[in-house]
């Protein structure tokens, strides 16, 4: 099939995009931005995806996808996958007016009959009848007859997103069975697993519910912490205790950055105009408020900080994407305190040279980065720095109770 992906220089689209190459179909990776556009086109990655190199080199050798700004492929096309991001604002409101705006102003144009549309986007429930709405208004056409329009989240691990859109089950949230068959057969080109049907708006829930069942876990876990800081007991050693051959249990371990483009946001889609949601707010609550925790902690060690140093400016480890991570809220705890800051990570540019390691009060493990744990150790800085290092990414951190401890004490 000829295939357009919106989005598709983006951390999910372009994995999408080689997937699909993978797989024998003719793929249009249609994005806005310019400059990846062209380092796509030179075969050039621009982040960390595992695999991507490869595929990229091989099938723009063999002309099976090519990146453009220009969105009129998708009159050309079988299929139309949409993968727009959708944040939320500076109210923590969840914001489709890119989705809307593409969709009267790109799509409608050049969409043809018979078209399979996909959103993959995540959305507020109710956001797919919305361009079903708006696409029948201005054509005058029946979805499941003369179009197709489902709702497939995608649901990849970040860096991981090739292998596991060809391994996880497929959400397929159609109004109908005539969209779903048709969406079926088009996912199982290119996926080894299943095609789930449900209805658009529970393929919406399933998204959003997905990662916020993640981001809860997390919150737990990181409010275990904080209990068992209290107790003094090491909480890790705990979770572990307590999952160990019990199959009822899998609760994570403690983490001081749970962030990232979507785990952060995808709870305010399901907040909207519910009013009993207390359990997703105060996950926000305890996540948001690690890295207040961690400073308090840092200071029952040393009550007067002058220079901090954070490893990790991503949200996650060995990644190379800061979209909503912590580290850079951790920094303005650190200066609304008076305490001056350096950032390091090894996926990312120094904007500065940074001081010698004897120079830090302090020195908190925001990302747990394998190059970190390689390079560095925690006796590499003066004996009456405060390491915090919730992950506990170095084995001296895993003899402490809470990971916050002076580096010469061990």
């Amino acid at each position: 099939m000829i295939v357009t992906v919106i989005g598709a220089g983006g951390h999910v689209g372009l994995p999408f995009s080689l997937v699909l190459a993978d797989a024998g179909h003719k793929v249009f990776g249609v994005d806005i931005n310019e400059n990846i556009v062209e380092t796509l086109n030179n075969k050039v990655v621009p982040y960390v995806e595992h695999g991507a190199a490869g595929l990229l080199t091989k099938h723009i050798n063999l002309g099976n996808i090519a990146f453009t700004v220009n969105a009129s492929y998708i009159k050309h096309s079988d299929v139309v996958a949409v993968m727009l991001g959708t944040p939320v604002d500076e109210e923590n409101n969840p914001r489709l007016d890119d989705l809307f705006d593409f969709v009267d102003f790109t799509l409608l144009p050049f969409i043809q009959r018979g078209q399979l549309i996909i959103l993959r986007s995540t959305v507020s429930p109710g956001t797919t009848e919305v361009v079903r709405d708006r696409i029948e208004a201005a054509t005058g056409w029946t979805e499941g007859k003369d179009f197709y329009l489902v709702f497939c989240p995608e649901r990849v691990l970040q860096t991981k997103g090739i292998e596991e859109t060809k391994f996880l089950p497929a959400i397929v949230g159609a109004f109908n069975v005539e969209s779903y068959n048709r969406t079926s057969d088009f996912f199982r080109t290119f996926i080894q697993n299943s095609t789930l049907y449900l209805t658009p708006r529970e393929a919406e829930i399933a998204k959003l519910m997905t990662n916020m069942w993640r981001y809860v876990s997390f919150a737990f876990a990181n409010e275990m912490y904080m209990i068992g800081d209290k107790h003094r007991v090491n909480i890790d050693k705990v979770i572990k205790a307590a999952n160990y051959g019990y199959s009822r249990n899998a609760i994570p371990l403690p983490g001081p950055n749970v962030g990232g483009p979507c785990l952060f946001k995808d709870g305010r889609f399901l907040l909207d105009s519910v009013p009993f949601a207390d359990l997703i707010q105060v996950s926000f609550l305890v996540n948001e408020g690690m890295p207040d925790y961690i400073y308090q902690s840092i200071t029952n060690h040393v009550p007067k900080l002058t220079h901090a140093l954070i490893l990790g400016s991503t949200f996650k480890a060995n990644c190379d994407d800061t979209r909503n991570s912590l580290s850079f809220k951790m920094a303005k705890v650190f200066r609304k305190h008076g305490v001056a800051v350096s950032m390091l990570d090894p996926f990312l540019p120094e904007e500065e040279p940074m001081p010698a390691f004897e120079d830090y009060d302090a020195v908190v493990v925001m990302t747990p980065h394998d190059k970190f744990k390689e390079l560095y150790r925690p006796t590499m800085f003066k004996k009456d720095c405060v390491i915090a290092d919730v992950w506990k990414m170095w084995d001296e951190s895993s003899r402490t109770t809470n990971g916050i401890y002076k580096a010469g004490d061990l």
